[in-house]
């Protein structure tokens, strides 16, 4: 029997959807807590905690729709129809978020912001887990696993910078009120969502969704926590994760306090996501030629060079920063890639619990995250930290956290690498 490989046209119709789906993480995060605050004066640190409240929810639900997912797999409702349902839901509750009532008061809108922003983080669960899933099924091998991984992350990182630059591009250059910013702002997602899912998305042909599933195999909660290999792997994601996650949480008190330079934050960031979206080619390429895991090895160990150096710089130097943004956005790329196209790897063979492997992993990222937020706030506060003016400890744990610390932890993520090359060959055969 010929198997024939992914298309470049139905990797593009697959990948596309990663593209909407990126407004749902940071942008919204950094948009929603300035609109809640000025259209209805909801002091920001009421708003912190709704969003850890929020967050916490978020990050229960996952192992649950993953289950669930499976479930509905094995009753023949493929996750095409529950991505197009997920998708198209997920798009009012977008909607809902930006677009309260304006009799609401100060108290109903805050039950609003919470129900509104759980509605869509649920509805974006799904969509997210089932797309891994699905694009776990779809490739059949480490070439197409790679390729589709690649494709998907591309499009993920150009909706990022589209999500951030969109309400400046609005008022700046359409100049359009500033009353109508996020209204339009959901409206441009709910657009790229419905193109992606009913355009392009339904386009894609997927064999033996079903076939490969064992009919009789039993979906059991919590089984694979057992799977060794996955476990391995879930270990490093989690180690990588916090050492990726805390520069992003500690950015804006690194260019502010050590740089000083929070009029450059915007031309930071994009040199740091063009860079990312320039060098997935070339990750994609490293991983087909050199292996998965040797590729992941290599850029970890450029990051680590990376941000050890600006461990030194300060604001006599900062223009140096540049540099670390453009070769840390190169490095990334492969933080992107391979996570999950080796844990498609892992599952190839357990396609009835495939949601739920995905789902598990989907809940370390968003935990990496909460961890490496949290913990650097709290260290930052009691070495004497405060924006703006601080006790010089607090400026040098800004450096610690933000470069130091991330390059310790990338430091034993290529140990744990290079000790599962040796003791699980399959993860590069």
């Amino acid at each position: 029997m010929i198997v024939k490989n992914i298309s470049k046209l139905q990797i593009f119709f697959f990948s596309f959807l990663a593209l909407p789906l990126s407004f749902v993480g940071i942008p919204i995060y950094l948009n929603v807590s300035d609109f809640y605050a000025r259209k209805f004066e909801i002091n920001l640190a009421t708003i912190g905690i709704l969003l850890i409240f929020i967050r916490i929810i978020d990050v229960v639900q996952d192992p649950l729709i993953g289950y669930l997912s499976d479930l509905l797999s094995q009753k023949k409702i493929g996750r095409k129809k529950i991505i197009c349902t997920s998708s198209t839901l997920l798009c009012f509750a977008f909607y809902l978020v930006f677009n309260p009532p304006e009799s609401l008061g100060k108290n109903l809108s805050i039950l609003w912001f919470c129900g509104s922003l759980i509605a869509t983080y649920t509805c974006f669960n799904f969509t997210i887990i089932n797309f891994e899933s699905l694009a776990a099924i779809f490739a059949k091998n480490d070439q197409e696993r790679i390729a589709l991984n690649s494709s998907k992350e591309m499009f993920g990182v150009i909706g990022m910078i589209f999500a951030f630059l969109l309400p400046t591009i609005l008022v700046s250059f359409f100049l359009l009120d500033a009353a109508y910013v996020y209204p339009v702002f959901s409206f441009a997602f709910a657009a790229l969502m419905l193109l992606a899912s009913f355009g392009f998305f339904r386009k894609i042909k997927i064999e033996k969704e079903f076939l490969e599933i064992n009919p009789t195999a039993k979906i059991k909660f919590l089984e694979i926590l057992r799977d060794k290999k996955f476990l391995v792997f879930l270990a490093i994601f989690f180690l990588n994760a916090v050492a990726v996650s805390l520069p992003a949480a500690n950015l804006n008190f690194y260019i502010n306090d050590i740089l000083h330079r929070p009029e450059n934050l915007g031309w930071f960031l994009s040199i740091y996501f063009i860079s990312a979206c320039v060098f997935i080619p070339f990750w994609k390429y490293c991983a087909t030629k050199f292996g998965m895991i040797r590729s992941w090895i290599f850029s970890i160990s450029g990051s680590v060079l990376t941000f050890s150096f600006a461990y030194f710089l300060t604001s006599e130097n900062a223009d140096y920063f540049y540099l670390v943004c453009f070769f840390s956005g190169a490095f990334l790329g492969a933080d992107l890639i391979m996570p999950p196209a080796i844990l498609a790897k892992i599952t190839s063979a357990k396609k009835e619990m495939i949601s739920s492997y995905f789902s598990w992993w989907n809940l370390t990222a968003k935990m990496s995250l909460m961890i490496a937020a949290s913990s650097s706030l709290i260290v930052l506060g009691l070495s004497g930290y405060k924006p703006g003016l601080s006790a010089p400890e607090g400026v040098i744990s800004i450096s610690f956290f933000y470069a130091l610390l991330p390059c310790v932890l990338k430091i034993f993520t290529i140990i744990n690498l290079v000790y599962v090359i040796k003791k699980f060959p399959f993860y590069e055969t």
